[in-house]
């Protein structure tokens, strides 16, 4: 009985999170859809991918952008049931690729561009299409298009997700190069690159720490600046110098941005000779706690 009334919430949480992801696929959705009515459409700016495509389709054949982005999608999703499985996954994508359709086609009704300058299209198309992607992913769903492709071309031909992405969206470009001249396909390489750094911004958060990595072999004196000085734990690993064949060591820690200067001096004071070498994380999950004392 006990087993049976902790599932119930677990059940409950478990049903909350999906319908949250939910809402996150389609508000994701909904900003794309602003991007591509405000910035992109209404100035021919092309985006990646088979959303790039369905802007290309009402361009040139007047074909509305929801209805081509659907034609285009649904060989995609069909193969994606079929050969790739998950009910999840797919769910997620119908209800990505049906959102972005339908919400495109609502404000392009609604909505006019509030400019032509092509600096403006770059950096607000860019950075909403970033936020409304990220959004996306993080509720574990996908727009279609090249991301089912890319898949597909994984599992059965080995090819890897990003060339194929990158093979699909330069072909993508270059057809827009060729219809609209090479401003326009230009202007939305840059409005992809926008696109792509805000949306590992959003994703991973902007990188406030750093990592750092020294090479020492005072790693006593080194760890008692470190810890004792800074309150900061770090990881000391045996290593081998590979031309003098002396033996080494080698601390890892990760520390706010702001005391790297600190640690530098703090390692130099303590070994002149340390090699440091500072990098930044994409992402750093947990932390230090130091031992409470008894």
């Amino acid at each position: 009985m006990s087993e049976t009334n902790e599932a119930v919430p677990e059940r409950r949480r478990g049903v909350m999170r999906a319908v949250f992801e939910y809402v996150l696929i389609v508000v994701g959705a909904a900003l794309n859809a602003l991007a591509l009515d405000l910035f992109l459409m209404p100035n021919e700016v092309v985006a990646g991918g088979v959303t790039g495509l369905a802007i290309i389709a009402q361009l040139t054949l007047h074909v509305p952008f929801g209805v081509g982005l659907l034609a285009m999608n649904i060989p995609l999703l069909v193969v994606q049931w079929r050969l790739l499985g998950g009910v999840r996954t797919f769910a997620r994508t119908v209800v990505g690729v049906t959102a972005l359709a339908g919400f495109t086609e609502l404000f392009g009704s609604l909505l006019t561009a509030p400019t032509t300058d092509r600096l403006l299209i770059i950096a607000y198309g860019g950075v909403l299409a970033g936020i409304g992607l990220a959004l996306v992913f993080h509720g574990r769903g996908t727009t279609g298009g090249a991301d089912i492709l890319a898949r597909l071309c994984n599992r059965y031909l080995g090819w890897s997700i990003g060339r194929t992405m990158l093979a699909v969206n330069a072909l993508v470009y270059g057809l827009a190069g060729l219809l609209y001249g090479p401003e326009p396909a230009m202007v939305a390489l840059l409005l992809s690159f926008v696109m792509s750094r805000t949306l590992d911004t959003v994703l991973h958060g902007i990188a406030s720490s750093r990592a750092v990595v020294i090479v020492t072999e005072h790693a006593d004196d080194v760890r008692d600046g470190v810890v004792t000085v800074l309150g900061r734990g770090l990881t000391m690993l045996p290593a081998t110098g590979g031309y003098t064949g002396r033996e080494k060591t080698m601390l890892y820690a990760v520390v706010p941005r702001a005391d790297i200067q600190r640690l530098k001096l703090r390692v130099l004071d303590r070994d002149p000779a340390a090699f440091i070498t500072v990098l930044t994380p994409q992402e750093a999950v947990g932390g230090f706690h130091p031992v409470q004392s008894q």
